[in-house]
């Protein structure tokens, strides 16, 4: 090989040197992107705990979703009107809302006779019978089924066994709204020893009417009252009476008659035990003058013991746990001998 050829070789090996490290070079450039690429794309991950974070809140219940509270009953939301039920009744009551057996006759034979009730428990009924056309619900279920009842200006006429369930049947009916409420004013026993109309077995069951809707509130007050009452319906005999008074100094004696009746016939002796005046017809003015301890003993008394058992009925509606009616009223306890006084107006 001559000289020429040997510088060309030589030249010729230096050009492929400069090519391969050229292409080495574009080689490692070409790399260096890739792995700048994956370390973006790593870093462009969320991390652990934000999509921890997003699932939490994501499982929170809606605001709008609260959970519902318990909505009260009219009932248990209002408290009862009793002073304006009681007082009505109190000022509109003619003859004590009482009515006589032949007086009743006479409206059964009108063209619109009253709604008969008989409040006696249905043992009673089918044992001794009843008036015909009566309704029988037992004197503790009457606020339950005021649906059986008529419209509230139909007069209604209660009757039971001595008239002593009719005396609080009517004073409930007439404080839930009933405008034309009275007590038969005789036993059953009279009713049909008179010779009056009697029917035999059980009465029919009462139609539902649903004529009237009572206030709620006092409905319910009223049928806590009848619930609640005490075994003989609250009723005291002269006798037991007297062992009261000796057995309880503390007692509370209420004369429901009126100043004229005290002043003509004087008042029961009833030794140290102070007692109480207010004429029925005042009862819930001078609401005032009554015992603040609800848990008190109390007997209530008038001329015969209709209007007491009134006051009772009363007494008992508003919460009151112990009070009796003295049977008989002051005329039984005069006939029976026991002890008066003259009174001496305060």
């Amino acid at each position: 090989m001559n000289k020429k050829h040997r510088q060309l070789l030589f030249a010729l090996l230096i050009v492929l040197s400069m090519v391969l490290g050229a292409c080495a070079q574009t080689a490692e450039k070409s790399e260096a992107p890739a792995e700048a690429t994956e370390v973006v794309v790593v870093e462009t991950q969320p991390p652990a705990e934000e999509v921890v974070t997003e699932a939490a809140v994501e499982t929170q219940p809606p605001a709008e979703e609260p959970t519902a509270e318990p909505v009260a009953t009219e009932a248990e939301d209002t408290e009862p009107d009793l002073d304006g039920a009681f007082a009505a009744l109190l000022e509109n009551m003619v003859a004590y809302n009482t009515i006589k057996p032949d007086a009743l006759l006479a409206e059964m034979v009108e063209d619109t006779p009253p709604f008969l009730l008989d409040v006696r428990t249905a043992a009673e009924v089918e044992e001794s019978g009843h008036i015909p056309s009566a309704v029988n619900i037992p004197l503790a279920e009457l606020a339950q089924h005021v649906d059986l009842l008529p419209a509230f200006d139909t007069p209604i006429v209660v009757y039971c066994g001595t008239g002593w369930r009719a005396t609080i049947g009517m004073t409930a009916l007439s404080a839930l709204g009933w405008e034309n409420v009275r007590a038969l004013k005789t036993t059953f026993a009279g009713w049909v020893d008179a010779g009056n109309p009697v029917e035999e077995g059980g009465a029919e069951p009462g139609m539902v009417l649903n004529a009237a809707q009572p206030d709620a509130a006092l409905l319910a007050a009223v049928d806590d009252m009848l619930t609640s009452m005490p075994k003989g319906f609250g009723g005291i005999s002269a006798e037991d009476f007297t062992l009261a008074m000796a057995d309880n100094p503390d007692m509370v004696i209420i004369d429901v008659r009126k100043d004229a009746e005290l002043e003509e016939g004087g008042i029961i002796d009833s030794g140290d035990i102070p007692q109480i005046h207010i004429p029925l017809e005042d009862f819930i003015n001078r609401k005032a003058d009554w015992v603040e301890d609800k848990d008190a003993d109390i007997v209530v008394y008038c001329g015969s013991g209709h209007r007491s058992t009134m006051a009772m009925t009363i007494l008992w509606t508003y919460g009151y746990q112990n009070v009796k009616s003295l049977k008989g009223g002051y005329g039984g306890w005069v006939k029976e001998g026991y002890p008066v006084l003259e009174y001496a107006a305060p």
